[in-house]
């Protein structure tokens, strides 16, 4: 059987968490264009057990922590008032230092090479966007993309950090079809894969 590889990349929303009832505020989903890329990097925690001057065994207990780096061709003034929480005011950011970033929710999709799509979605991210760069206009066009590092956050009644699903092997077309605005934070429940097939 053929590979099959990640093609593309789209479909980035994010949203802002309530501060006291950590649920998903759907009345802040934004929808950003222009993703160039997108690379997460996790790191695991393992302890090596020894006997007889060896290692005898070793014991990975999984997700110790994690960033999702972004690269994107600009942010709007909404968007990155969103992203780092600051004021927006008649289209007008004013950087205040004491202001910190909200946790968010972030979904995204992949296109597969068989044409398909793989959904991604991290449940609680926190955004480091890390500067901009100028430069004047030469004999050619640079466009100067913007860079945003997102700390990953796992759930913490779940210990979940990101839900995974392809659209090739998963049933569940309502689950799909609102994957990218519902934010999903673990997998379907029974009673919403009953529904899904009446």
């Amino acid at each position: 059987m053929a590979k099959i590889g990640q093609i593309g990349l789209s479909g980035l929303h994010l949203a802002k968490r309530n501060e006291l009832t950590n649920e998903v505020d759907t009345d802040t989903t934004i929808s950003v264009a222009g993703l160039v890329t997108a690379e997460v990097e996790i790191e695991t925690v393992s302890e090596n057990i020894y006997a007889d001057d060896v290692v005898a065994e070793v014991i990975a207990s999984g997700f110790s922590s994690g960033t999702v780096t972004m690269e994107l061709l600009g942010l709007s003034m909404e968007e990155y008032a969103l992203i780092s929480g600051q004021e927006i005011v008649d289209g007008v950011v004013a950087d205040n230092s004491n202001v910190l970033s909200p946790v968010l929710a972030m979904t995204f999709k992949s296109q597969k090479s068989n044409g398909t799509y793989r959904y991604v979605s991290l449940p609680q991210v926190k955004a480091n966007i890390k500067g901009e760069s100028f430069t004047t206009k030469e004999d050619g066009v640079e466009i100067a993309n913007v860079e945003i590092e997102f700390s990953i956050i796992p759930m913490a009644e779940t210990g979940i950090w990101r839900v995974r699903a392809d659209q090739d092997a998963c049933k569940n077309t309502e689950f799909l079809n609102t994957f990218l605005t519902t934010f999903p934070e673990n997998v379907p429940t029974p009673l919403e894969m009953l529904k899904n097939k009446k």
